[in-house]
């Protein structure tokens, strides 16, 4: 267990050697168990829930033990992970614990790092980074659903590889347009990298960052080659499954041994540099996919109105000798229970659909580069678009004094490239290759403590707490949208649904409902059918695409 000390920073009380996270600990940070409680020098206290070991460093899923609600601290890590006082969940927690080989920054560019995260997505948003017996810890909020890196070292694609290595590079090119850097090349540097099931990827620590010397350019140009160096790293471990000081160098296609051996040579001035040759290799030319779909939705079994809605409309980009197919998809559920709840979700679908028609699509057909080089472009005008949804719904409420809200989750595809986004518990499913992966994170309060691990995922459908979302349009003035970016192959197949479906029809069921079927339409109705014959509780929608 870590106790403050007078000097403002945490110590860690007697503990057996084999607690600790290795019998190597003096290369590695202080293991601490699950069930026990890390106290922060800042004052919180989280609770460990989860412990995932790493070679250099480890995870934990954590909760905040003071509640957000009522404020009361528990004494300990409550088995239900609701707060002992008021029964709300706590705030589930991600932490990043490794051994301090370094001096830790200035408190000051530490407060500067922890404002940092919160400026770009592809950053976890820091609470807290602090040490104690040459451990630091990066305290952010839980991102959901989550995977290691590193963990298994599984090959990616080159077309995968190199959407990854692009995500991370925008994140370094920020940091460095801030005026800091990262100090790590190797496996500690990839430990610090999180990733979802989609491939997207999260930078998890800013520990190891320190500012570029303004009165030093030698120096800091010397740490941005660094991190082109780690980029040059993370492309081949993710091609390899070794770093770049051990991979079999034949094993990398040729494209990409040119571009590292630039990068080793000193060739790229800076991360945008290296990311225009990484643009033109030929594995990132665009693929186009056709997407197939189809959609059905039902008031259910217990409900007189249907309140939940469906969106779509495809079309081709012709230009220059070439056709790309386009394609958008929303369900939107007008949260049964709310006046007007079929008005606030008929209002999503138009807004979000007339806004990325009338003001982005259509605009910018003749602007080929943004279809494919990255989806920054798209995911932005996707969540303004979901934005004004939001506005529309307050200003309608304000008039009328109506109580109206709604959820959302959408898929916007061009040629291979999907951005999903989602608000509330709406969710949008991916199934490749037999699996069925949720894209999406739910926005309700025992989804959380499923990401946390205090309860298994499985018991989200039957908690009795399970419809209490604390995330949805028409409410708070400034509304966070979750987006998501799938690079799509061909077989894939995406589900949207509204929690009228997945309440009723586990994973499992969904699953084989729609890897059965010989359409999307015949898998939509499919689904619905078994919504209400397991009792078609709520309103049912779904959409089904099919890449082909």
């Amino acid at each position: 267990m870590l106790r403050t000390t007078e000097n403002a920073r945490s110590d860690v009380t007697s503990q057996p050697m084999s607690a600790r996270y290795s019998p190597d600990a003096g290369d590695r940070p202080i293991y601490l168990p699950q069930g026990s409680t890390l106290f922060s020098p800042h004052g919180p206290r989280y609770g460990i829930v989860v412990v995932r070991k790493l070679s250099r460093s480890v995870y934990y899923d954590a909760l905040n033990l003071t509640c957000s609600f009522c404020q009361t601290t528990q004494p300990g890590l409550p088995p239900d992970g609701f707060c002992g006082t008021c029964r709300r969940p706590l705030t589930p927690l991600l932490i990043h614990a490794r051994q301090r080989k370094t001096p830790l920054a200035d408190p000051d560019v530490i407060d500067y790092l922890i404002g940092l995260s919160a400026g770009h997505p592809g950053i976890l948003r820091h609470l807290s980074i602090f040490e104690s017996q040459d451990t630091v810890y990066a305290v952010t909020v839980h991102p959901g659903r989550w995977g290691v890196l590193v963990r298994g070292k599984h090959r990616y694609s080159p077309e995968a590889a190199i959407s990854a290595v692009f995500q991370v590079g925008r994140i370094l090119d920020y940091l460095h347009r801030y005026g800091v850097a990262r100090s790590k090349v190797g496996e500690e540097g990839l430990e610090s990298l999180i990733v979802f099931a989609n491939n997207e990827i999260r930078l998890a620590d800013l520990s190891t960052c320190f500012p570029l010397p303004s009165d030093d350019a030698r120096t800091a140009h010397q740490r941005v080659e660094q991190d082109i160096l780690f980029l040059c790293n993370l492309l081949t471990f993710l091609l390899t499954g070794q770093e770049m000081f051990r991979a079999d160098w034949d094993s990398l296609p040729a494209p990409v041994r040119i571009l590292v051996e630039r990068a080793k040579g000193r060739q790229y001035a800076t991360i945008g540099d290296m990311l225009t040759d990484l643009t033109n290799l030929p594995a990132v030319s665009p693929r186009p996919l056709t997407p197939i779909h189809g959609q059905a939705t039902h008031p259910g079994k217990q409900r007189a109105r249907n309140e939940d809605a469906i969106v779509t409309f495809t079309f081709n980009l012709e230009q220059e000798g070439w056709s790309l197919p386009v394609g958008f998809y929303l369900v939107a559920d007008g949260m049964g229970g709310h006046d007007a709840g079929d008005v606030a979700s008929r209002t999503v679908g138009q807004i979000v659909a007339e806004r990325l028609i009338q003001r982005h699509i259509i605009p910018n057909l003749q602007q080929a580069a943004w279809l494919w080089a990255g989806s920054d472009f798209l995911t932005s005008i996707l969540t303004e678009a979901i934005g004004e949804a939001n506005s529309a719904l307050r200003r309608y409420a304000q008039a009328t004094g109506s109580d109206l809200g709604s959820t959302v989750t959408a898929a916007l595809i061009i040629g291979d490239r999907a951005i999903i986004a989602n608000v509330g518990d709406s969710r949008t499913y991916l199934l490749r290759n037999g699996e069925l992966e949720q894209v999406t994170q739910d926005h309700s309060l025992v989804a959380r403590l499923a990401d946390a691990g205090v309860i298994r995922r499985e018991e989200i459908r039957t908690h009795p707490r399970r419809n209490e979302i604390y995330r949805s349009l028409g409410y708070e003035e400034r509304l966070e949208v979750d987006t998501f970016s799938l690079l799509l192959r061909p077989g894939d197949r995406l589900i949207l649904c509204s929690d009228g479906l997945w309440e009723m029809v586990p994973d499992e069921q969904i699953r084989q409902i729609v890897r059965k079927a010989r359409s999307p339409q015949q898998a939509c109705d499919a689904l619905v059918e078994a919504a209400n014959w397991a009792g078609g509780e709520d309103n049912i929608a779904v959409v089904v695409i099919e890449m082909e």
